[in-house]
């Protein structure tokens, strides 16, 4: 194998670029090195070849005196160009060119082998790298040979076919020849560049060392960056756990009392007799069926601001208007003197200036400010001051509201002010509210163009302050969110068909969504005349995760089914071992079917922590069977007390309470043979099954049974993938 290995060098002096003659000299250097390297292997190759022939043949004679003359002058040739061509690769180059075209026109001339002028093609390609013009001179001496002989009749040539050969050899070999001088012109401009491109990296090495150094600071900033980032996601993370919370916690906080409202109403609407046989007055009834529908409704506004409140606030609108700060501060402080009225360890002290200026604000959403502060601080002070003190500086007017209470840890303080953020969120703590108030007040005095603070120290006290910009300062305006335009409701509304026991369900489904009907269905054998009358986009089949929609309920099915995992009451009965769960405010219908399906009840134990659900049980429960005995319990150790002592029928069970929770008691009485069998009825107004589901995950599936178009697989594909969110880090 011969291997070339050609030197370019393209020169350049003191740096500056060439001229066109340069270039050309450069370009010509460099041909002429090539071609002097390929003359040597081309004559060494032509020398192997001469010697190979003189082996191979096979002369008709013994002594063939033409062949070793022209063996001899064939090597002699190559010989020379090799000594040649280290002394002048020019004339070395010629000497080849011309000699192998004469050598191959002799041969022709002795030898009578018809395709000898073919050979001529390889010769052209030869002269032409090794001499420009050789081409031509090549082809024009071998094709008049072949001509020559033809027509002297000593050679029987296919001049046709020799000469067509020659001709596209000749201009084969000219477009090599002109490539190989366009290559190197390319070379010698990337040479140029090169250069160009070198002188401007030692002119800026200073600058590249300048860059490096940036690049460095550049680094610590972004492991920087990605620590702070880090933390970000940590605090979203805390942040969507503390929602959670918040969503366990209002359902308490609200519920709670409005299902002692809600029930006693109902049992006086609905079961007079309770109260005795006593005919009430016409507009005593009127009054409590009022209280009756409005606290219903209640509920239903209390359920909407239990989803807004998961997501984030809504939005608001100000009315400011020139208000004098000291009368608005008095009065909001007279507004909960009777707070402090009945507790004499705790008075309410005010230190505010008669001169204080007058401020441009909205004097609910302030009056609401400094409430929520005074709320607050009586609600954790239990001995000591509360001070509503207001100051004028320079450019703002600062309140502040100090009390003498616990006060709050330095880990704490910083994250007070966040939606939803409680100190301490168990449901078992002694003070109320849901992580809201101070997150609102931080809202509202933003939305002034003021700023709020708040300064603890554990054992000694709080200080929560805010600033209102005096008048003369003028901030820039500010965008405020407002809630948008909703859109009329459609006449008619998509149907869903919903296969779920527990009305709560779907209720959640009615209210989240709400472009669409959604039908309840109980049982399979109603599927078809459902699926006839109300024609559905889809069926909704809600069951824990890693179960699947019972066979029944596939049978005859012609449109979607989406199987999903909601947070359902039934579920919480089947998971504890009781015999149902029910949601305050309690539904006593929904009581008595339950407790139809116990057997005969004489003996009922209802517990829970607050006197007034157990009240309230108790006449739901009279209103149900006057003659039940019916025996209550504020705590779970006592309720264990009382089933010891008397062993009830039927156990109407709290599952949150201080202490000892409803839990605890459910596991206590599982465990104890004498208890075990006893049916146990739940009562939450919490979202348990929810945090069920985010520790054992949830699932959708959404299948079709008869024939789908791709169109709709990929429609519905892509309604679920813009509904995911990414998740990032575990």
């Amino acid at each position: 194998m011969i291997r070339m290995t050609p030197k370019l060098s393209f020169s350049q002096s003191n740096g500056e670029p060439e001229t066109a003659s340069g270039r050309v000299a450069a370009i010509r250097e460099n041909l002429d090195d090539l071609r002097g390297q390929l003359t040597a292997h081309i004559a060494l190759l032509t020398l192997v070849t001469a010697q190979l022939m003189l082996l191979f043949y096979d002369p008709p004679v013994s002594f063939p005196v033409d062949m070793l003359f022209y063996w001899a002058g064939l090597t002699g040739l190559c010989l020379l160009a090799l000594a040649l061509n280290t002394r002048s690769t020019i004339w070395a180059r010629r000497l080849l060119a011309w000699g192998l075209a004469a050598a191959l026109a002799v041969m022709m001339a002795l030898f009578p082998v018809t395709w000898l002028p073919f050979l001529g093609a390889i010769l052209i390609f030869v002269a032409g790298l090794l001499v420009s013009g050789g081409e031509l001179v090549t082809a024009v001496t071998i094709g008049m040979t072949a001509v020559w002989l033809t027509n002297q009749g000593s050679r029987a040539y296919d001049l046709t076919g020799v000469l067509t050969v020659l001709a596209l050899a000749l201009a084969a070999a000219w477009l090599t020849a002109r490539q190989l001088t366009i290559t190197l012109d390319w070379v010698w401009h990337m040479n140029q560049r090169a250069a160009e491109l070198l002188e401007t990296t030692r002119s800026q090495q200073a600058d590249l060392r300048l860059a490096n150094k940036s690049l460095k600071i550049v680094n610590d900033l972004r492991e920087r960056t990605e620590h702070e980032l880090l933390l970000a996601h940590k605090q979203l993370r805390e942040a969507q756990r503390l929602k959670e919370q918040f969503a366990a916690n209002i359902s308490h906080e609200l519920r709670t009392p409005l299902a002692i409202i809600l029930g006693f109403s109902e049992v006086m609407v609905l079961s007079p007799e309770v109260y005795g046989g006593e005919s009430w007055p016409p507009k005593l009834m009127r009054d409590v069926y009022q209280i009756y529908r409005n606290s219903r409704h209640l509920l239903g506004l209390i359920d909407d601001i239990l989803d807004l409140s998961r997501f984030e606030m809504v939005g608001f609108t100000l009315h400011k208007e020139p208000t004098a700060l000291a009368p608005l501060l008095q009065e909001t402080a007279a507004i909960v003197t009777n707070l402090f009225e009945n507790t004499p360890d705790i008075s309410l002290w005010l230190e505010i200036p008669a001169n204080l200026p007058t401020v441009e604000v909205d004097q609910t959403r302030i009056r609401q400010v400094v409430l929520n502060l005074l709320n607050n601080a009586r609600r954790y002070t239990e001995s000591g001051t509360v001070t509503l003190r207001a100051e004028t500086a320079v450019d703002e007017v600062i309140i502040q509201v100090q009390d003498t209470g616990p006060g709050i840890a330095a880990e704490q303080l910083a994250h007070i002010f966040t939606e939803f953020y409680q100190v301490d969120h168990s449901l078992s703590r002694q003070h109320g509210g849901v992580g809201l108030g101070l997150a609102i007040c931080q809202r509202f005095v933003e939305a002034h163009d003021g700023r709020i603070w708040a300064e603890s120290e554990p054992g000694i006290g709080s200080t929560f302050a805010f600033s209102l910009p005096r008048p003369h300062v003028r901030p820039l305006p500010r965008p405020y969110q407002t809630r948008p335009i909703e859109p009329l409701p459609q006449a008619v509304r998509p149907c869903l068909l919903a296969a779920d026991p527990d009305p709560l369900v779907i209720n959640l489904l009615q209210r989240h969504l709400a472009e669409f009907e959604i039908i309840p269905i109980g049982h399979p054998d109603e599927l078809t005349a459902h699926l006839t009358t109300y024609h559905p986009l889809a069926v909704i089949y809600n069951l824990p995760p890693g179960e699947h929609t019972p066979s029944a309920w596939l049978k005859g099915l012609s449109v979607p089914l989406i199987e999903c995992s909601l947070p359902s009451q039934a579920w919480m009965a089947d998971t504890l071992g009781a015999v149902a769960c029910l949601t305050k405010p309690i539904n006593f219908d929904q009581l008595r079917a339950e407790m139809a399906q116990c057997g005969p009840v004489q003996r009922v134990l209802v517990v829970d922590d607050n006197p007034g659900v157990c009240q309230l049980v108790e006449r739901g429960l009279a209103a149900i069977q006057a003659e039940l005995a019916v025996q209550v319990a504020y705590d779970g150790r006592a309720a264990l007390n009382a089933m010891q002592q008397e062993r009830p029928d039927l156990v109407i069970l709290d599952l949150i309470m201080p202490q000892m929770d409803g839990l605890a008691v459910l596991t206590s009485m599982q465990n104890d043979d004498t208890l075990a069998d006893v049916p146990v009825i739940l009562l939450t107004a919490t979202n348990y099954m929810e945090d069920r589901l985010a520790q054992a995950g949830s699932q959708i599936t959404v299948s079709q049974t008869t024939p789908w178009p791709p169109g709709d697989t990929l429609r519905c594909l892509e309604g679920i993938l813009k509904s995911l969110r990414p998740v990032i880090g575990n």
